[in-house]
């Protein structure tokens, strides 16, 4: 992909969260390329080989997360990843930040400009 953005990876199963998400993150960076996939599988096959990952939304268990290929090729390629869901938010944080729900395009905001 190319963008004169960086590029962010939403990987949700609702459609509809994924979409409000990837919104917020148009707001905070417009040029930003935004991939998005309802499972793992989808959004790796959808994002393709760019050079840099920004920042990935994962809507796993931290543990589950950490272990899986996304986290791997997420940190190969400069990635940070953010993690969010019930399992997220129940479990322990792992080093991830978590994006609580309800969120806002603003608490988006806050978590992109802390991670950088």
């Amino acid at each position: 992909m190319t963008t004169n953005g960086r590029t962010y990876l939403i990987v949700h199963p609702q459609a509809v969260v994924a979409m409000d998400l990837a919104m917020a993150i148009r707001d905070f960076e417009p040029a930003a390329s935004v991939v998005v996939g309802t499972g793992e599988a989808e959004a790796l096959e959808r994002l393709g080989t760019p050079e840099r990952i920004a920042v990935a939304f994962v809507d796993r268990e931290p543990r589950a997360y950490a272990n899986s290929e996304l986290a791997r090729l997420v940190r190969e390629r400069g990635g940070r990843a953010v993690l969010l869901g019930d399992d997220a938010e129940r479990g322990p944080d792992l080093g991830f930040p978590v994006l609580t729900r309800p969120f806002t395009a603003e608490q988006v905001a806050e978590v992109l400009a802390a991670i950088g």
